[in-house]
C-alpha cells in the first residue's frame, strides 16, 4: 500500500469535517425516525446516504495516508 504525506493541518481538517459529516448524518437519522411525511422521510434518507459516502471518503483519505480510520455511527 502506498502511503502520502498528510500535513497536520490536513490532518486536522480532514477530521474535522469527518466530525461535522458525523453529526449531520445522525441528525438526519433523527429526523427521519420523526416524520411520517415519505416525502421528507425521502430526502432525509438521501442526506443519510451521501453523508454516509462522505465519511467513508474522508476515512479513505486518512487511510491512504497511513492514519488510522476513525469510528462510524
Amino acid at each position: 500500500m502506498h502511503h502520502w504525506r498528510m500535513t497536520e493541518m490536513e490532518k486536522l481538517h480532514i477530521m474535522e469535517q469527518l466530525r461535522a459529516e458525523e453529526l449531520c448524518t445522525k441528525k438526519a437519522r433523527f429526523y427521519l425516525n420523526q416524520t411520517r411525511d415519505p416525502a421528507i422521510q425521502g430526502l432525509l434518507q438521501q442526506c443519510i446516504d451521501k453523508g454516509q459516502r462522505h465519511i467513508s471518503t474522508l476515512n479513505n483519505l486518512l487511510q491512504d495516508a497511513g492514519l488510522p480510520r476513525m469510528a462510524q455511527h
